[in-house]
């Protein structure tokens, strides 16, 4: 036995035996000192982990997977393959597009562009950042397939991811999405919910209204939705076009050398804007005594002061008309534009949309547990016996004898180590969504994927990534003894620590999609995120307006040169210095917060954390909640405490790790909905740099972004028109309720502070509605309560404006 130890240890393990091994003369303690890694004459007693159960099952769906690898290739699996033919092939579905998007909560653009691409692609991936709506976009999916007769299953790694997905449908709609899987500890088993879900399906009532009527109040009110957004589209289009008009008249003007006022006195006469143009462009291009023509052509419109080139002069007339004629053509369009109606409009078109879809959503869930509800009964009896019940699945799921019908259970929850609950058939489900795919190692997905006939991955490469369990030398040597390259691996994004199931998809598709609507953090904090890790691509929308708060910035740091130091009873660092002030900072902001104000206290170091947990124990566990990084992953809280721990007497590399984990700070940053509380020592920080150095910056600037007016015409132009409002006192470089405004308007007899939104119209606009929609809403953010605090939106176009209107 020690001689087969021995060379088992050696050759498959590479380790050495530090000590002979001599089962008769075994030690009774292991020496930990010893200086070296490898085998000693000792006893150890192994239990077996309870996770052993889920890698079992893990391992029996690759080898039924294995034995219908002809399969793969009409599968989601198959676009995960490193041969790039194969993986063409795989990529190759294109379904036509869902007859409706069916949409009961919010969908922005960019999600229904995710919803389109999920029911039409092999394989969609999407980029989740924080607060940008992720559950929400699923829950729209589930309910686009599952109205479309598609069967669909929600996965993740995630417990959490999972439950909050599968919360937010059965709100929508009971029994909409089945959760199941293994047993979980405190709390009610997912077997339960199965069942509970299954006996109220099964039971459900005739759907009112039916399936068809539900069907036509959708495509009605997606139809008003869509003129809404065409007229938004056309009013922004235009006043784009109108803004460019009034650039190109002072353009001319200044040509010619005089005020586009004056210039207007040319065109009082009978003369139309037309005319003017064709006859000065005909006289600019006349050859025969065209200067001479040109010249009295220009005194006779009463620019005989012009010096200039009289052909050039003739030339800038003609352009002068000509924008004119569009300004004239144009400004009729929009300038009885009534912002507040158009808002009215959006929304309540928009809301009527959602009503129709949960109405349609209920009606379809019920219509088909209705008509499936033998099925749904025999998988109720095949759970109460002793054999199998994957054929009952299939008969719910309506692909049972390789036929498929209209399924009795359409949706359905589940982890991903808890696949094998359903049998291991390819394309079984139309559409899985793995949920959290950044946490998600690449083996727990493959089965996911084979089960899938289209599949979304959505995730975020910013947040969380997935835990490997298996050392840098274990996986060298498993990836030695299968003959693959560590080269190879990186390539396709394959490497088991190195990447995630996020990472895998988004390689073989070659891009991923973003959400880049944010609503959770207040802006000053929202900022530091999207700058740091998202390149500024998202467009902060938070509504702060009713949030729990105090009257503090946003951002605070608080300085704390405390010492860091190994517990006594082993672990990471913690720092009591820090453990003091956040105790403080807790106490102070449960005694100022409204009751209903939530609070986390989050930090980077397990030890801490734990020492943390144990100093606020006496604090309601309601409202205060404690713990690592980690723990804190698709969680918020009104107000976030971050201990960052380090200080004199950490080892340098825990300082290093703890810096360099920038998905960590970008997680604990953005679970803060109103303030984010940092404690740490602030000099130590700074010359660390990175995002610390965001976070300093930030504390010390409570503007809500940037502010730089000095080199922007437009908001030069904007002053000096509000400035000449009576009574009025303009300030540039402000914020309201968080957001930062081109203007703060006051007026002297102390009415209320109107803010003012100058609406920079893009010259080149790819969603003109889209642009308008979130100009519209900034306008509402920056709104008081009251009708005289509402903030006004400024189309660019104004400031041309001659009229004074």
């Amino acid at each position: 036995m020690a001689v087969e130890a021995r060379n088992l240890l050696a050759e498959d393990f590479e380790l050495p035996c530090v000590q002979e091994l001599r089962p008769d003369q075994l030690a009774d303690r292991i020496d930990v000192h010893t200086p070296c890694h490898g085998a000693r004459n000792a006893a150890v007693l192994f239990t077996a982990l309870p996770k052993t159960g889920f890698t079992k099952r893990l391992l029996d769906d690759f080898t039924d997977i294995g034995k219908q690898t002809d399969q793969i290739q009409m599968t989601a699996l198959g676009a995960l393959a490193p041969d790039a033919a194969q993986r063409a092939r795989a990529l190759a579905l294109a379904d036509t597009e869902p007859a409706r998007l069916v949409t009961p909560l919010p969908c922005n653009e960019a999600q229904a562009e995710v919803i389109r691409s999920a029911m039409t692609r092999r394989l969609t991936v999407a980029t989740g950042p924080p607060g940008t709506g992720k559950s929400q976009l699923v829950a729209n999916l589930v309910a686009t397939a599952i109205v479309d007769g598609q069967t669909v299953l929600v996965a993740s790694t995630n417990n959490e991811a999972v439950d909050e997905v599968w919360r937010r449908c059965d709100r929508l709609v009971p029994g909409s999405v089945v959760r199941t899987g293994s047993a979980r500890k405190n709390a009610t088993s997912n077997a339960e919910h199965e069942i509970a879900a299954l006996h109220e399906l099964r039971t459900m009532a005739e759907p009112s209204p039916n399936v068809a009527t539900a069907a036509v109040e959708v495509d009605v009110s997606a139809d008003q939705l869509a003129r809404d957004r065409h007229a938004l589209a056309h009013i922004a289009t235009t006043e784009r076009q109108l803004r460019q008009a009034g650039e190109a008249r002072e353009e001319h003007a200044r040509q010619l050398g005089v005020a586009v006022t004056e210039l207007h006195q040319v065109l009082n006469g009978p003369t139309q804007p037309k005319e003017l143009e064709e006859k000065a462009g005909r006289l600019a291009r006349a050859w025969f005594l065209g200067s001479w023509r040109c010249t009295r052509f220009l005194r006779m419109h009463g620019l005989g002061a012009y010096d200039g080139d009289h052909v050039a002069g003739c030339l800038a007339l003609a352009g002068f008309a000509a924008a004119e004629a569009d300004w004239r053509d144009l400004h009729s369009h929009v300038a009885s534009v009534d912002d507040t109606h158009l808002s009215k409009a959006l929304h309540g078109a928009e809301a009527t949309v959602h009503a129709a879809s949960r109405t349609l959503l209920a009606s379809t869930v019920q219509a088909h547990a209705r008509a499936g509800r033998r099925r749904i009964l025999d998988l109720l009896r095949a759970r109460d016996s002793d054999r199998s019940d994957w054929p009952d699945i299939r008969e719910v799921l309506g692909r049972a004898h390789g036929q498929k019908v209209q399924p009795a259970v359409a949706g359905w929850a589940v982890t991903s180590l808890s696949a094998r609950r359903f049998p291991p058939g390819p394309a079984l489900f139309d559409l899985v969504v793995i949920d959290e795919a950044s946490q998600c190692a690449i083996p727990h997905v493959l089965p996911l994927l084979f089960r899938a006939r289209r599949a979304l991955v959505i995730g975020d490469a910013m947040q969380l990534a997935h835990i490997a369990k298996i050392s840098p030398e274990r996986e060298a040597l498993v990836r030695r003894k299968l003959g693959l390259r560590s080269e190879w691996l990186e390539k396709h994004r394959l490497a088991y620590r190195r990447h995630s199931a996020f990472h895998a998809a988004e390689k073989s598709v070659g891009g991923t999609l973003l959400l880049d609507e944010h609503f959770r953090c207040h802006p000053r904090i929202a900022a530091i995120s999207n700058d740091f890790f998202y390149d500024g691509e998202l467009t902060v929308l938070t509504d702060t307006r009713g949030r729990p708060a105090l009257p503090r910035p946003a951002v605070i740091w608080t300085h704390v040169p405390g010492r860091a130091a190994r517990p006594p009873y082993g672990g990471s660092w913690v720092n009591d210095v820090e453990m003091d002030k956040v105790d403080a900072s807790v106490r102070y902001l449960l005694e100022q917060l409204p009751p209903e104000a939530t609070i986390g206290v989050v930090t980077p170091f397990a030890a801490q954390a734990e020492a943390l947990r144990r100093r606020l124990s006496r604090y309601d566990e309601e409202r205060l909640r404690v713990g690592t990084v980690h723990t804190f992953q698709g969680g918020e809280r009104d107000v976030m405490v971050f201990s960052l721990v380090a200080g004199e007497g950490m080892h340098p590399g825990a300082v290093e790790w703890g810096a360099g984990q920038l998905n960590l700070w970008n997680v604990a940053i953005t679970r803060a909905r109103s303030h984010l509380i940092v404690v740490g020592d602030k000099e130590r920080w700074r010359k660390r740099g990175g995002v610390a150095v965001a976070l300093l910056d930030a504390a010390e600037d409570d503007r809500s972004g940037p502010h730089d007016h000095a080199g922007d015409p437009l908001s030069k132009r904007l002053y000096q028109v509000l400035s000449q409002l009576p009574g009025a006192t303009v300030t540039l470089g402000e914020s309201l309720h968080g957001h930062p405004a081109d203007a703060l308007v006051r007026y002297t007899d102390g009415t209320a502070t109107r803010a003012i939104l100058l609406d920079h119209e893009p010259e080149e606009e790819t969603d003109a509605a889209r642009h308008l929609r979130l100009a519209l809403h900034r306008r509402n953010l920056l709104s008081g309560g009251h009708e005289e605090e509402g903030a006004i939106r400024w189309p660019a176009w104004r400031l041309y404006d001659t009229s004074g209107t």
